[in-house]
């Protein structure tokens, strides 16, 4: 892995033990001689165990830290301040690694040395662990280039999981700690910072499908907030594109219009009445983010734009999204 060294944080609240312990036997099973080390960043979770099972592993690569709650992007700018390595990648605690797959992008790191690595996933039930042969998936390069160029000519995944990268490169970026949709404000202005990315399709993360995860949760408190932390997180990289020029300002454009193009159609997929749909318009309408813009960037973002381009017309989509069931089709990421 030609001295590659990667910490792993994970952000750990109010997850089953047995979830931790599999997130932590997928790092574990990586060489020996991989430079590697784990923080479990434990937000204040009540009573929690987590501090006796990582003890009770006498591992001296995998640490843990307990801080007060702040929310999942306060335990990752912990996990960031604490990692010791040149790379650092984010684990969610329900989550795993296909340990065979990422062996293999560490050698890609090593061999290449990008300042960020993109890879695949997949999505798994949370049944135990289903193990990837390197055999069974073979990854290809899909992109080299700066973050800006990619940004401008792909859509972007905005889950932070999903990608590897230096610690130096980011600085002093951190997450805005709100409860959803951090990561899609992180990623988008730390690919602005890089200057050698890579991309590839193979799967190295097992993101595992949880009915009772926050981001699954389906109240109408709950998605209330959701959506407001979006556009809360709309807003603050709008203020910041304004102060941008050139190609920077047109890749995060581009990436403020795909993520307002996915909350209208997650509006109308998931809203629970059109009374709800039509209050979370008009507040998109107040900070000028509705209706969408015109704009080319795909298929699927002018079809959403056309449905949507009044208030009673998007009602009348809602309607026929909630009876359909269509789901994930206008998601940015």
């Amino acid at each position: 892995m030609k001295n590659v060294s990667v910490s792993f944080i994970i952000p750990y609240y109010k997850v089953e033990i047995s979830l931790l312990e599999r997130a932590l036997d997928s790092i574990m099973k990586l060489d020996e001689n991989a430079d590697w080390e784990v923080w479990v960043i434990d937000d204040g979770t009540p009573d929690s165990k987590a501090r006796e099972y990582v003890l009770s592993l006498g591992h001296p690569r995998i640490h843990y830290h307990l801080q007060h709650n702040s929310g999942p992007g306060g335990a990752r700018n912990t996990g960031m301040k604490l990692a010791g390595k040149e790379y650092i990648q984010f684990v969610d605690a329900d989550d795993y690694l296909f340990t065979g797959n990422l062996i293999q992008v560490l050698d890609m790191l090593g061999e290449e040395r990008p300042d960020l690595l993109a890879f695949g996933f997949r999505k798994v039930r949370n049944n135990g662990m289903k193990s990837l042969r390197v055999s069974d998936i073979s990854g290809h390069v899909l992109f080299r280039g700066d973050g800006v160029q990619f940004m401008l000519t792909h859509n972007l995944h905005g889950s932070v999981w999903s990608y590897i990268f230096k610690k130096s490169m980011a600085g002093n970026l951190r997450f805005t700690p709100v409860a959803y949709h951090e990561d899609e404000e992180f990623t988008a202005l730390l690919f602005l910072r890089m200057q050698y990315i890579i991309t590839t399709d193979l799967p190295v993360y097992a993101y595992c499908l949880r009915e009772n995860s926050i981001m699954h949760h389906k109240g109408r408190e709950v998605l209330e907030k959701r959506f407001f932390d979006l556009l809360h997180v709309i807003e603050r990289l709008h203020a910041k594109c304004v102060k941008l020029e050139g190609r920077t300002a047109r890749a995060l454009s581009k990436r403020i219009d795909m993520l307002c193009m996915s909350m209208v159609y997650s509006l109308l997929a998931d809203s629970p009445d059109s009374a709800f749909l039509t209050a979370l318009l008009q507040r998109m309408r107040q900070v000028h983010l509705y209706p969408l813009p015109s704009r080319r960037y795909s298929v699927v973002y002018s079809l959403v734009r056309r449905f949507t381009l009044t208030i009673p017309r998007a009602v009348a989509s809602g309607k026929v999204f909630r009876l359909l069931r269509l789901g994930h089709i206008g998601r940015a990421s």
